[in-house]
């Protein structure tokens, strides 16, 4: 019988939360972190242009894009968000398991190469404003809540049987925002983001357990589970100019933070017996920029585009255990990750008094590593997006549905990665 050494050190909690897709990031074309990972936005409308409203997203939703926005703003306004859809993934090396000391995950022993997922979240918020020149924006979304499942009972390597894994992850961000216009042209903004993060897996693997030696000890059960959260705040800032009465430029800045998630981590194993202790992580949220330009043609039609970047470069996956033991022990750095941008553009048509027709564009590069891309982390591409939607007002109260459709694939050591999903955006918004 073919035997494979599978290192209990480093097959670990980094394996685990990757799978988890938590990297802040969902599988979907519209998650949260770079490419495949990057987080769509907030507001049927804003997504359905592709994201380019830095510089025009007058309404509640400029929480989340610029809140300098929320300064033209002249009647109070709440608005809800809600996304549904599903994403599909292949990776031409399918689950990835540590069969090295090296921590990459080089032992790719598992034959199923695809995986989907759907998932289902939102965002809310409203807008006061204060007098003729300020305003007020609360707000709350959520740039992941997702689940994710893989399991296999067809391994190509005799030593390892099957595996089976669960787990979620979930970051949300509740806003406070106050915007002001300084000077005739010129709008400054500022807010404070407060960051949640939570990780819980579950993860049975059944293979054949070799001590060194090579010593063959027999068949095992490798069982894992692990439930953390932690908080944080990060600072946010807008500006708005006019340029000309039709020309427009925005720009936002956010300084990341980083999250502690603390909770328990257990493990056990048929030969090695079990063990159970507090875990600690760092979730580090990227700092992000981007500047926008809008042109409106003094009647119907608006166009925008924007340019944002997401700092990811210094992420990690480093975690420490309080008590280390032979299943839970301390795990370095793995991550190279580089920062990565964004394009978007998009165009508005107010093609009535009551009804607007809305479409955009979105293309990202990746961030992570090729080391790091597999089933066991999720998959980075380079994503092209195409958005679309339609608005429709019954006097104070606006409703919008909207679609989305991402696709794209990367080539890393000879290997193919392929990502791609939908899904479908409503929003409602009423005036007070």
């Amino acid at each position: 019988m073919v035997t494979t050494s599978v290192n209990l050190r480093h097959f670990s909690f980094s394996t685990a939360l990757c799978a988890a897709g938590l990297l802040l990031s969902a599988l979907s074309p519209g998650g949260a972190a770079a490419s495949g990972y990057e987080f769509d936005g907030v507001g049927a409308r804003a997504i359905a242009r592709g994201g380019a409203v830095i510089a025009d997203a007058a309404d509640w939703t400029g929480i989340y894009w610029n809140p300098a926005n929320l300064a033209e703003v002249n009647r109070r306004e709440a608005g809800l968000e809600l996304k549904a859809g599903k994403s599909y993934s292949r990776d031409g090396n399918s689950f990835n398991i540590d069969t090295d000391a090296d921590g990459y995950g080089n032992g790719n022993v598992f034959s199923k190469k695809k995986s989907d997922s759907g998932f289902f979240f939102g965002s809310a918020g409203s807008v006061v404003p204060l007098d003729e020149s300020s305003a007020l924006g609360v707000g709350v979304y959520l740039p992941l809540l997702q689940g994710a499942r893989f399991s296999d009972d067809q391994p190509l390597n005799a030593a390892v049987n099957s595996i089976e894994y669960e787990g979620s992850a979930a970051i949300a961000v509740g806003n406070v925002s106050y915007a002001r216009k300084l000077t005739e042209r010129f709008t400054g903004a500022a807010g404070v983001n407060v960051v949640y993060g939570r990780l819980k897996s579950d993860m049975t693997l059944d293979y054949t357990l070799i001590l060194p030696g090579p010593i063959v000890v027999g068949p095992d059960v490798l069982k894992r589970k692990l439930d953390g959260s932690g908080y944080g705040v990060e600072a946010v800032f807008g500006g708005k100019y006019e340029l000309t009465d039709r020309l427009y430029a925005g720009a936002v800045f956010r300084s990341g933070t980083s999250v502690k998630l603390k909770g328990e981590a257990e493990a056990s194993s048929t030969n090695l017996g079990s063990e159970k202790t507090d875990f600690e992580f760092t979730l580090r949220q990227p700092p992000t920029s981007g500047i926008g330009l809008a042109w409106k043609d003094g009647g119907r039609v608006t166009f925008t585009c924007d340019f944002t970047q997401t700092w990811w470069k210094g992420f990690s996956n480093a975690t420490k255990f309080e008590t280390q033991g032979t299943l839970l022990t301390d795990t370095p750095n793995t991550f190279s990750w580089k920062n990565s941008y964004k394009l978007r553009a998009g165009a508005l048509w107010n093609y009535s008094e009551r009804t607007d027709f809305m479409a955009g564009y979105a293309y990202d590069t990746p961030a992570i590593d090729g080391k790091s891309i597999d089933f066991s982390s999720a998959i980075d591409v380079p994503m092209h997006r195409f958005s679309g939607a339609v608005s429709r007002r019954w006097g104070n109260f606006e409703g919008t549905l909207a679609g989305l459709l991402g696709y794209n694939s990367r080539n890393t050591e000879g290997v193919n990665y392929r990502l791609g999903g939908w899904y479908f955006i409503s929003e409602g918004k009423y005036r007070f």
